[in-house]
Order: structure tokens, then C-alpha cells, then sequence
């Protein structure tokens, strides 16, 4: 395989990873919480061999990155959808370690616990669920978390906390993280909001125009690398022909 093979290559394989992470923003464009990914590269610059001056470079993905930027909050009406208001993660039991989300778009379950989407218990700051009792409709969650009903009075308060570095946070799907290297904060300063969700922080436009050009450059290479290809049938064509 040549040089301009390589170097093609290695362009179009992270053109490739940039377009999958650019498509996977736009899909969540309308997800609660979700934070935008980017991708991070790195540039190898190679001398084939003592004869050829000219260093190649190549590129390699090794890793993206989260947009941890606050999406704007939504007003809903719903006493169960619940935004934050700077930086940290509500608490959700797994069957495994706790995982952490800002999705706040929760409801109750046949039990009256406050769970996520997928039925995950969101858990209160004692460690325990935060249980409803049967019959209470007048749900009021104040600024610091803390769950009370009209009929029962106060409930409990929502576990929230926050991470020196949320980079390290892996994602672990249906809008959870987990995390392996850190241990969880208080997050005092944040404030819990009833009645709103955090939308997510994706700029639509700038996302379709990141895949435009992106797509645009995989073609630009794909009729370099044609061009090559041509270029050395070509050649092949005459070293062979016969006199």
C-alpha cells in the first residue's frame, strides 16, 4: 500500500468516528440532560525512509469528549420533572454502583417510589428511595432537594452531587454515568428546580453543518484515494504493455 493509501486511511477512519458521534448528537438533540460529544485526535507525523524528505501525517481518534455545559431548562408543569441548576448529578440506584444523571424527567412506580424512565430508583440522600405516599397529589420539591406533599408533609430530600472532573464520568447509556476514579461531593451550591427539565445542549444547525462538511471531506479523500487508483492501473497498464 502507498503513502497517499496510509495517509487516506487514517483520514477516513476518524472522519468516520467524527460523523458517528456528530449523528449520535443530532439523534439526542431532544434527549433531557444530554451533554454533546466531541472527538479528540491525534496527528503522527511519519519519514518513510531516508530517500523522501517530506514528513506524512496521519490521524488517529483516541478518545471524545462530553460539552458539560448547561442545556437551557424547559418549563413542563410536571411535579415529577425536576432540573438542575448548575453543577451536579442526580443519584440512581443500580444493580450494580450508583450511577449519576441530570435526565430529571422522573415518575413513581406501583410502590409511589420516584424512579427514572427505566424504572431506576432515584435515591434520597439517607441512601433509601424517596417514597409518595398512596392518595398525596400536592408534590413540592424546594431549591435544596427536599420532597413534601400538602397531605403528608416533608418526605425526604433528593441526593444530589457533584465530580471534580465530569470528563471522567463514562456513559453508560439511557442517559446514566458511572463512575470508577472519583468519589461523589456534596453539591451544595446547586439548585433543584421543580417543574422544569434541562434540555439537552446541542445546537441543532451547528451539528447538521459539523456533518455536512465532515461528509464532504470523506468524499474529497474517498476521490483522491479513486484518483490514486486510477493513477496506478494506469501505470501498471504501460510497464506491461508489449511493443
Amino acid at each position: 500500500m502507498e503513502n497517499i493509501s496510509y495517509v487516506g486511511l487514517s483520514h477516513q477512519t476518524a472522519l468516520k468516528k467524527q460523523l458517528d458521534v456528530t449523528a449520535n448528537n443530532i439523534a439526542n438533540m431532544s434527549t433531557p440532560g444530554f451533554k454533546g460529544q466531541e472527538v479528540l485526535f491525534n496527528e503522527y507525523l511519519i519519514t518513510p525512509n531516508n530517500d523522501q524528505k517530506d514528513e506524512l501525517s496521519m490521524v488517529m481518534d483516541y478518545a471524545t469528549f462530553r460539552d458539560t455545559q448547561q442545556g437551557t431548562l424547559q418549563q413542563t408543569g410536571n411535579p415529577l420533572d425536576i432540573a438542575l441548576q448548575g453543577d451536579g448529578y442526580f443519584v440512581i440506584e443500580t444493580d450494580e454502583d450508583d450511577n449519576y444523571t441530570r435526565a430529571g424527567n422522573f415518575s413513581l412506580n406501583n410502590e409511589g417510589e420516584v424512579v427514572t424512565q427505566t424504572g431506576r430508583i432515584v435515591k434520597s440522600s439517607d441512601g433509601g428511595a424517596i417514597i409518595i405516599p398512596a392518595g398525596d397529589t400536592n408534590i413540592s420539591i424546594d431549591k435544596k432537594g427536599f420532597v413534601s406533599t400538602r397531605e403528608s408533609g416533608a418526605i425526604g430530600q433528593l441526593k444530589v452531587v457533584r465530580f471534580d472532573s465530569e470528563q471522567e464520568l463514562l456513559l453508560m447509556g439511557n442517559g446514566l454515568y458511572a463512575s470508577k476514579t472519583q468519589e461523589p461531593l456534596d453539591a451544595d451550591e446547586t439548585q433543584v428546580i421543580q417543574n422544569m427539565l434541562e434540555g439537552s445542549n446541542i445546537q441543532p444547525i451547528t451539528e447538521m453543518n459539523s456533518m455536512i462538511e465532515v461528509l464532504r471531506s470523506y468524499q474529497s479523500v474517498q476521490n483522491m484515494l479513486q484518483k490514486d487508483h486510477e493513477r496506478q492501473r494506469s501505470t501498471i497498464s504501460r510497464l506491461t504493455r508489449v511493443n
